[in-house]
């Protein structure tokens, strides 16, 4: 993770092979973001030029406390995955 950015509810996270270089990981996106909609966590990714692999997390307004712990739970759960899914394949630096 290269940086968290955010105001109330609404969060960019942004995926990064090397936190100096912060050239973005869209491999990590890829699969973490499968992972989670397998969870039944909806979320996207956004893909700019000037900003590389961007989570946008945006949960309702109204979401209950034990609704957002989940949603942390499973991305947390998606992100290890991920990572030891790429691991296995080599590609992780």
């Amino acid at each position: 993770i290269g940086e968290i950015r955010g105001q109330g509810l609404l969060i960019g996270l942004d995926l990064v092979k090397d936190r100096e270089s912060r050239e973005p990981h869209l491999e990590l996106g890829d699969v973490t973001t499968k992972r989670c909609l397998e969870l039944g966590l909806s979320m996207n990714i956004k893909r700019r030029p000037e900003r590389g692999a961007v989570w946008r997390i945006a949960p309702p307004l109204t979401i209950a406390r034990e609704e957002l712990d989940r949603g942390v739970e499973i991305l947390d759960r998606a992100l290890r995955d991920g990572l030891d899914e790429l691991a296995k394949k080599g590609g992780v630096t």
